[in-house]
Parts: structure tokens; C-alpha cells; sequence
């Protein structure tokens, strides 16, 4: 029997849905439920969400009338619309695909019981039906996720990498038309693996200077004309920058013992980083979207339970804190650098990235001057 979570922390499958699908810049999203489920999303997902605002009369009697005309507002705006539903009308089990037979419209049932906020998002992907295109120019790039704090630095990082080495964007995974989406170019690269669509290949990520300079090697083999060496060359330089900080640091204070609470994706890059360049000692790693972690020796388990992780800081007693708004709060007087959602202790309005070279610099920074 499965141990009962006290408070998760972490989204349902209607929110990763939904952040899947806001990304899209021409398609219109709703949030088939109630005011609380929309007001849950729409606290999470900065682009436009829209909702059917269901009350207890139209569950009972029928919700037909209500989508319908939802869905018919927001069709003189967008050429093609997306209803996510929720958990109640999901129980009901209207027919939404009949409703809307008389819209462009797409219709995922990804109610929160379906699972967590990667459960919807992998799921809402897949709907798109996405088939590469061996004609098309560039390198997509993937694992923009809206949800994510660092997803417009990490684009525009990317972006700006591509040009350093005169190569072409192509498909954006989640911030690109829907027309572009569902016809990739064949190769990419990510900035985020938690969220990259599993039909698209990749050959790796920009999520630290050593998986960076990888990637672009790995895509100077598909891309002959392209000319990698000024990104490996301010690579290079990022990392001494960053070498020579961390020992500054080194000769007057001990390594810091360090828990993080993040995605994956995100908890891999940062005890690479703290290990490599910090000599950290990685108390425990939380991670919202997995229970199994890939850098061995070191104490690791998912973490989407308030309770656990209030237990799991008292008791290690770390010196840095890294994670999301819920950490900061447990301890509010240990050293803390933000990396996942939620972020509600600041305002950032910046696009912050923690991917590529500046992203790399960003995170130690933030780091060493929280630790100061």
C-alpha cells in the first residue's frame, strides 16, 4: 500500500495539459470545470487560459449548452480551440466530441485523477499526432515548458546559441504555432528533457557546459556549414569564470551540504554543478516527477508531499536550499536559490535562463551569493 500524500505539492494532469496546450500561439485553450480548477491552472500558466466556469446546475442537468457557447466565443478569435477536462464533468462522462462536432477543436480528457502535471503534459504532446519532416530547415527546440521558471530565458538562450553558430531554429516545443509544431524539423536540442516530446529525436540538452558542448558536437554532425567553435569557445570560458569563483569561495568557507527539490531534469544539472565545481555535499535530492535518479550515490526520492519534505530538511539540517516557493517557507532562514515551480517569495519579470552558458553563469551566481 501506497504511503498517503498530506498536501502535494506538485500539479495535476488537467494543468500539464493545459500548459502543454497554452503554449500553442494560435490555439485556444479551456479549461472545461469549475471556477477552482480554472483559477488552480490559471495561477500556474502564464499564457491566455479560458474556462466554462461550470456550477452545480450544469453538472446535474448537463454541460452541453455552456461548452457550446464557450467554445463559440472563443472560435471567432482562434481557428482552432482545445477543451481540457476536468474532473468532474470527466466522472459525468458527457460526450465533449459531440458537442463540439461543429468546431476545429481538440478534446483531452486529462482530468487531475489521470496523474501528475507530467502525466498531462506528455499526454496533451502526444494528441498533436507530431511527424517530423525531413525537408524542413534547422533544429527544434524542445522542453519549453510555460509552467517552468526559466522557459523564456532558456528559449531565448538557445535561440542566441543557434545564432553564435549560424544555425537555424526550427520547432519550438511549447512556444511555436500549431502548423509548426506538428511538422519538426528532424533534429533538436533541449533545454528542459522533463518535457520534450518522446516522437521527436534529440540528440542532447544545453542544460550545463559539458551537456552543451556535447550537443552541438553531436549537431556539427548533421549540420556540416555550421560553425560550433564560438559556442564551445564561450563555453570554455563560462566555465573557467565560474571555476576560479567556486574556489574563491573554497578557500574561506567549507563546501556547502546541500538538499535540492526539483524536476529531473533539473536535479541532475544542479548536483552536477554543485558537486563539480562546490565539492557539495548532496544531503538529498527531492524530485517532483520521478523516484528514480540517475547519478548514483546519492540519497534520492520523489518529493510531492509538504509533510516529507519539512521531515527531510529538519532532519539533514542542509546549508543550501534549492527548490521552489514550499522549501523557502519549511526554512526560511537557510540559504535558498529558486529552481522550480512555484517561485512566489520575489518577482522576476526578467527571462531568467538556467540553460546554456549564461544559464550556467546565472545558476552558480545565485548560488554562491545565497550562500554569502
Amino acid at each position: 500500500m501506497h504511503e498517503r500524500c498530506i498536501s502535494p505539492v506538485w500539479p495535476c494532469a488537467m494543468v500539464g495539459a493545459a500548459s502543454c496546450m497554452a503554449g500553442i500561439r494560435d490555439l485556444g485553450v479551456i479549461i472545461h470545470g469549475s471556477a477552482g480548477c480554472y483559477n488552480y491552472a490559471e495561477m500556474a500558466i502564464p499564457d491566455p487560459l479560458n474556462c466554462t466556469y461550470l456550477i452545480e446546475d450544469e453538472i446535474v442537468f448537463g454541460t452541453e449548452a455552456r461548452l457550446r457557447e464557450t467554445a463559440g466565443a472563443l472560435s471567432q478569435i482562434y481557428d482552432r480551440i482545445a477543451v481540457i477536462n476536468t474532473c468532474v464533468p470527466s466522472i459525468t462522462g458527457e460526450d465533449l466530441e459531440q458537442f463540439l462536432e461543429d468546431y476545429n477543436a481538440i478534446v483531452l480528457d486529462l482530468p487531475g485523477f489521470s496523474g501528475d502535471f507530467d502525466t498531462g503534459y506528455q499526454k496533451a504532446l502526444e494528441t498533436l499526432e507530431i511527424i517530423p519532416d525531413s525537408e524542413r530547415e534547422g533544429v527544434n527546440i524542445s522542453g519549453v515548458c510555460s509552467t517552468d521558471p526559466f522557459s523564456g530565458g532558456n528559449l531565448a538562450e538557445a535561440v542566441r546559441l543557434f545564432h553564435l553558430a549560424g544555425i537555424k531554429s526550427a520547432a519550438v516545443y511549447c512556444r511555436d504555432t500549431f502548423e509548426s509544431i506538428r511538422s519538426p524539423a528532424e533534429h533538436g536540442i533541449s533545454v528542459n528533457p522533463d518535457y520534450d516530446p518522446r516522437t521527436v529525436t534529440s540528440p542532447g540538452s544545453i542544460l550545463g557546459i559539458e551537456e552543451l558542448i556535447k550537443a552541438f558536437c553531436i549537431i556539427q554532425n548533421f549540420f556540416q556549414e555550421a560553425d560550433i567553435d564560438p559556442v564551445i569557445s564561450e563555453a570554455e570560458e563560462a566555465e573557467e569564470r565560474i571555476v576560479k569563483a567556486c574556489d574563491k569561495y573554497l578557500r574561506k568557507n567549507d563546501p556547502p551540504r546541500t538538499a535540492v527539490f526539483s524536476t529531473r531534469s533539473y536535479a541532475e544539472f544542479a548536483v552536477k554543478s554543485l558537486v563539480k565545481y562546490l565539492d557539495a555535499e548532496i544531503v538529498f535530492t527531492g524530485l517532483r516527477n520521478s523516484e528514480e535518479f540517475s547519478i548514483q550515490n546519492i540519497p534520492s526520492g520523489k518529493a510531492v508531499d509538504i509533510r516529507m519534505i519539512r521531515e527531510k530538511i529538519s532532519t539533514e539540517e542542509p546549508d543550501l536550499i534549492l527548490g521552489s516557493s514550499f522549501e523557502n517557507v519549511v526554512s526560511p532562514k537557510t540559504p535558498f536559490v529558486g529552481i522550480t515551480f512555484p517561485q512566489r517569495s520575489r518577482v522576476v519579470l526578467h527571462n531568467k535562463p538556467v540553460a546554456g552558458t549564461e544559464g550556467a553563469l546565472v545558476f552558480i551566481g545565485d548560488v554562491l551569493n545565497s550562500l554569502r
